[in-house]
């Protein structure tokens, strides 16, 4: 038999452990002050070099933060007078390489410019792709995917003809800038009906194009690298859809993943989500390899609402899919938050004693509230459900500081978020399992970091590493998270 004493220490060893498991290390770069020229930030990923974050606006400058977080170097990266508006930037083990525009007399060119570990031009731009368009307007159309290993990038931008789009210009090239082929894809639709154009490159360099017909149909095709032709398929989800719907590349078993929410098209009524739908076709012919509709679990329903699942009471009228991940057995993960925006009219007084008046102006107010998850099998049978409750409201900021950051670590999800819009919030997450189960736990006082974090630009930069930047009264800093 044990001692008591004995049993005790064991008891604050498993204790410890457990601690351990779930310990995470925040660390804080050094502050750096934003100018006027600065309109956005963002974390662009990390190599040998360090942290990069990229800085754009009136110039465009990336910063260097090293494992301490200390500020290695900063580089205002130079345009010529006919060049801007960086469209991509692509890392390697060191330097990386920008992707912006060039103008032209009568039509402007992506260009391709490697750096060197220090962010200085390594030799001279290479010239990508032509666009016959004004840059301004190639600049707002112009759209890039990464296969999801990183060897590859496509690039594409609709083609105009009167008010038509006639097509989609494509340009696949290689992490060497090499070019693997150009190709038009026939569209031949009015850009007002075009709601929705989605474009994918595999890990083998093969591209998918796919864009809306209608609310339930839309036109895919599929073009590998060795063939001068695409195969065109159509896909339908079958049920009106409600919201946007998912699609990805499953690179694992060379499928297309598509899945979303539907809505109750014998209901009446405001549009909702009524379930989920998952299909998966093979990528190269667009064959059906399985389909399933689900209406929301009743005890989802009433989780969510307090009230039994009814005839009114069975659909989510405010919730929008934000992330989907796959599954190992080619089943996805659906997150979707509530998210209401809405404004009130509130009442000013003058002070005045001579001659009062009063006056209204209009608030517009942003929530962003809970989380639901539903984890899907292969054959797309919702195996679980779950609900993670959070309230964020803030008014006339577009929610900028608002939502979530899911962190993928494969046998589990962090849901990372402030549980209130303030710099003295804490920074909570949820911690879901792959059984469906979830913890909810605080990770950090912004107010005693002196941060204000920007949940949504965040990035997963390592398997067991987030970093979440924040802009606070003018400051920047980057927030590393480490598990």
């Amino acid at each position: 038999m044990l001692s008591k004493k004995i049993k005790t220490s064991l008891l604050f060893l498993c204790l410890l452990c457990l601690q351990q498991v779930h310990a995470q290390k925040v660390d804080i770069t050094t502050p750096s002050k934003l100018t006027a020229r600065t309109e956005k930030v963002k974390i662009v990923g990390k190599n040998s070099d360090g942290y990069v974050a990229w800085l754009s606006g009136e110039e465009e400058v990336f910063q260097v933060y090293n494992n301490d977080l200390k500020l290695s170097f900063a580089k205002t990266f130079d345009l010529a007078k006919n060049e801007g508006y960086i469209q991509h930037v692509q890392l390697y083990n060191q330097g990386g390489v920008v992707f912006f525009l060039r103008q032209q007399p009568n039509f402007t060119i992506l260009v391709a410019q490697v750096l060197n570990n220090r962010f200085v031009n390594n030799g001279e731009a290479i010239v990508i792709d032509t666009i016959y368009e004004r840059i301004d307007i190639t600049n707002a159309n112009l759209r890039f995917k990464q296969s999801i290993d990183q060897r590859y990038i496509l690039f594409y931008t609709p083609v105009f003809n009167s008010k038509q789009i006639e097509s989609m210009q494509t340009t696949a090239i290689d992490k060497n800038l090499n070019r693997l082929y150009k190709y038009y894809f026939p569209i031949q639709q009015q850009e007002n009906t075009m709601q929705y154009a989605k474009a994918f490159v595999d890990t083998q360099g093969n591209s998918l194009l796919i864009f809306n017909k209608n609310e339930q149909n839309f036109n895919a095709y599929w073009l590998e690298k060795s063939l001068s032709n695409p195969v065109k398929y159509t896909i339908t989800s079958g049920k009106k859809i409600f919201g946007d719907p998912y699609f990805e590349i499953d690179n694992r078993n060379n499928n297309l993943i598509f899945s979303g929410f539907f809505d109750n098209q014998e209901g009446t009524g405001e549009p909702a989500a009524y379930g989920a739908f998952y299909q998966t076709f093979k990528l190269s012919s667009g064959i059906q390899l399985s389909s399933n509709i689900q209406t929301f679990p009743e005890n989802f329903i009433k989780e969510l609402t307090g009230r039994d699942a009814s005839v009114s009471n069975n659909r989510l009228f405010t919730f929008g899919i934000k992330k989907i991940v796959q599954r190992n057995d080619g089943g996805v993960l659906i997150a979707a938050e509530s998210f209401i925006k809405d404004k009130r009219e509130e009442q000013t007084m003058s002070i005045s004693v001579i001659s009062p008046y009063s006056s209204y102006r209009t608030i517009n107010t942003f929530q962003f509230n809970d989380i639901t998850a539903f984890s899907m099998n292969a054959s797309g049978k919702i195996e679980w459900s779950t609900l993670m409750r959070k309230k964020q409201y803030s008014e006339d900021d577009n929610g900028y500081n608002s939502s979530f950051f899911g962190f993928n670590q494969k046998d589990r999800m962090r849901f990372i978020f402030p549980d209130e819009i303030s710099y003295s919030s804490d920074v909570e997450e949820y911690v879901l399992g792959s059984d469906g189960k979830t913890d909810k736990r605080v990770v950090f006082n912004q107010s005693e970091k002196d941060v204000f974090v920007i949940p949504k630009l965040s990035k997963q930069v390592a398997p067991n590493e987030v970093v979440m930047p924040s802009v606070k009264k003018g400051v920047f800093k980057l927030v590393r998270l480490k598990y």
